[in-house]
């Protein structure tokens, strides 16, 4: 944090309020600021100015930090009140996995405009998923949520959306009859106080965009496991195509795969691939698969389309990861709630909760 917070304020200049839950024995002296403060001190100021990268303007920004610990973090909130400057936008920041049920968080929410998490930091990121979940359902919550892990997977969004650029590809949506996604074994995100373990709630955020922008629902029976993966099925909204046999809709197979390779650092997902069903309309029309992977090194993915024997490279993308702070700035750039974000977060926590969840946990 001690470097996120001046690189941040490069393009968001402002007052930056680190309220620190220290540890017995823990003075919350050092780090911070990067010198020894003396013992005892309550709270402390590091204030620094610097020249813009385009010149000639200066621009200032200020961190306080307010450590505390046992009874003391109950004065935090009040504490920290003081400090916000009016009539500016208030972020709140909380690095790891909030108590979502705690007075804390309520506190500080209702002081501020964002609240932003990142669940790469949760111990348990799927269960912690589900936690976010009902936050976001608290019909009395006054801020926006965001989080890290959606803006990492912007990348992998965009890439999926381009397929449908094409008109030609738009009537492909409704013949999509299995998703794979496949993320690795170990999370690329987890913080240095958090056991690195498989990205399945990345995984399962990424399905739950999927599922809500195009209408699925999970069947009741929930998840299965069939061939080392955590596989369900998904029923669609009436889209006019039908199977030939029974005239029902046909269902989506979703699949789940942890890759026993480290994950890259596009979001901890190592590819994901639609397959689409024959134009049932056109006699000998062929199937089609679309398929987006990322290099070994994780720096380049490539968007591929299938159809019949002929595939084509439609383009690569490069995925350089960003660091944590142009994260939060881009996050910080729109304060306004982000319904895309909180529809993909209920359907992944609807998925998460249903039966034979607990292949997902195991990956978690």
């Amino acid at each position: 944090m001690s470097e996120v917070i001046p690189r941040l304020s490069q393009r968001h200049p402002a007052r930056a309020i680190v309220l620190l839950e220290l540890e017995d024995g823990d003075d919350g002296t050092q780090g911070e600021s990067g010198t020894d403060e003396p013992p005892g001190l309550d709270a402390w100021v590091t204030a620094a100015c610097y020249i813009s990268r385009e010149g000639g303007r200066q621009i200032c920004w200020e961190q306080v930090t307010v450590p505390a610990r046992g009874d003391e973090t109950l004065l935090l909130r009040s504490a920290s009140a003081g400090l916000m400057v009016p009539d500016l936008p208030t972020v709140l920041w909380w690095p790891g996995q909030p108590d979502f049920e705690g007075q804390m968080l309520r506190r500080l929410g209702e002081s501020s405009d964002l609240l932003i998490v990142d669940s790469a930091g949760f111990p348990e990121p799927v269960a912690g998923l589900t936690a976010l979940a009902r936050l976001a359902y608290d019909g009395s919550r006054n801020y926006g949520l965001s989080d890290l892990n959606w803006a990492r997977l912007a990348a992998w969004r965009d890439m999926t959306a381009e397929f449908f650029d094409d008109p030609g590809r738009l009537d492909w949506l409704p013949r999509i009859g299995r998703v794979d996604i496949a993320y690795g074994s170990e999370d690329p995100y987890s913080r240095s106080d958090c056991v690195a373990g498989p990205a399945a709630a990345r995984a399962l955020l990424f399905a739950g965009w999927l599922a809500g922008r195009l209408g699925w629902s999970p069947e009741p029976s929930g998840w299965e496991e069939r061939d080392g993966d955590a596989c369900m099925r998904l029923r669609r909204r009436t889209s006019g195509v039908q199977t030939e046999k029974t005239g029902a809709e046909p269902g989506i197979e979703l699949h789940l795969h942890c890759s026993l390779e480290s994950c890259g650092p596009m979001a901890g997902l190592s590819s994901v691939t639609l397959e689409v069903a024959p134009d049932p309309a056109v006699e000998g029309s062929p199937a089609a698969v679309l398929s987006l992977a990322i290099s070994p090194g994780g720096c380049v993915g490539s968007g591929r389309v299938r159809q019949g024997d002929a595939e084509t490279l439609l383009r690569t993308y490069d995925l350089t990861t960003l660091p944590e702070d142009r994260l939060l700035a881009d996050e910080i750039d729109f304060l306004s709630p982000d319904a895309v974000y909180e529809e993909a977060l209920l359907t992944a926590a609807n998925l998460a909760t249903l039966p034979g969840a607990g292949l997902l946990r195991r990956g978690s």
